[in-house]
């Protein structure tokens, strides 16, 4: 259950922890790396004793290239969604997708003749029971796959999705017809645009590692700030009062945000971090916050 939404004056909670999506909400150019005004914006940030945390459906080894190399900037992460947590650099949290789900999410696609799964083990993206011909004449479906596999290996699985080669129209039709074969696991699409759908345990989102980090850290809910623009965000937009959607997030985050800014590629969200900065060393909540709802 979501908690009040707190006041706009002195005295009250201020924000101590800032859980932001990644693609199309911090980082917006078409490298996937911060730029520098929102990398300022971060150092900015944790002087101010905020905690700055990615909070990304990507995985943890991603984050330093998308950082500029800034590993100070990203120690500390959510990421596949909330399945791997990061403190200071050290994985303090991991929940794996279920094996008997992925073995399932196979058997679902081999009459889906435009799609396959893709599962990730130390970096390395593997696809699944799919013509590895079909795979490598599509290298521009997303980040491309070389390998493919006959069935999903044994090891626990912490990174899945499902590519789509056409329309995110039909990634999404493609996302509701696995949802309704397999309610034990959830497909969403984090990216707008991409024909990418991410897989996670049923009910699990960015929510649990924000929870996680928040209790280790000593926090309240009403400390925590979450900004994001897609489905992959909704369950941590839910789950805090001080939600944040960008102007291009979809319809349905932005009906779901308390809180909105501007768009990711006029550095909203960096000037949103800027405002918390300032507004957390003066003991108030952030301007943005009491300025519209």
């Amino acid at each position: 259950m979501r908690v009040p939404a707190t006041a706009c004056f002195e005295g009250t909670h201020v924000i101590k922890l800032v859980l932001s999506d990644l693609d199309s909400t911090l980082i917006w150019r078409d490298d996937h790396v911060v730029t520098p005004f929102a990398l300022d914006a971060i150092h900015e940030l944790q002087a101010a004793g905020v905690h700055f945390v990615p909070c990304t459906g990507r995985i943890f080894r991603d984050l330093p290239r998308m950082f500029a190399g800034d590993e100070a900037a990203c120690a500390t992460a959510v990421t596949s969604n909330g399945q791997l947590v990061y403190l200071n650099g050290e994985l303090v949290e991991r929940v794996p997708i279920d094996h008997e789900g992925l073995l399932a999410t196979v058997s679902a696609l081999r009459d889906v003749d435009d799609a396959y799964l893709v599962v990730e083990y130390d970096g390395e993206k593997v696809a699944v029971d799919a013509d590895l011909d079909f795979v490598l004449a599509h290298p521009d479906n997303f980040w491309s796959v070389a390998q493919a596999l006959s069935d999903v290996p044994e090891e626990p699985c912490y990174k899945a999705n499902v590519r789509v080669v056409g329309s995110f129209g039909r990634c999404q039709e493609v996302a509701a017809e696995l949802a309704c074969a397999l309610p034990e696991l959830d497909f969403v699409c984090p990216m707008p645009g991409t024909p990418h759908i991410d897989i996670t345990p049923h009910g699990f989102g960015k929510d649990h590692g924000g929870d996680f980090l928040m209790e280790r850290l000593g926090l309240a809910p009403e400390e925590v700030c979450c900004f994001g623009d897609a489905e992959n965000d909704l369950a941590v937009l839910r789950h805090y009062a001080n939600s944040v959607a960008v102007a291009n997030a979809v319809a349905v985050v932005r009906e779901t945000a308390r809180y909105h800014i501007g768009p990711a590629d006029e550095e909203s969200v960096a000037r949103a971090l800027l405002d918390i900065a300032a507004s957390t060393r003066a003991g108030r909540m952030p301007a943005f916050m009491c300025d519209n709802g």
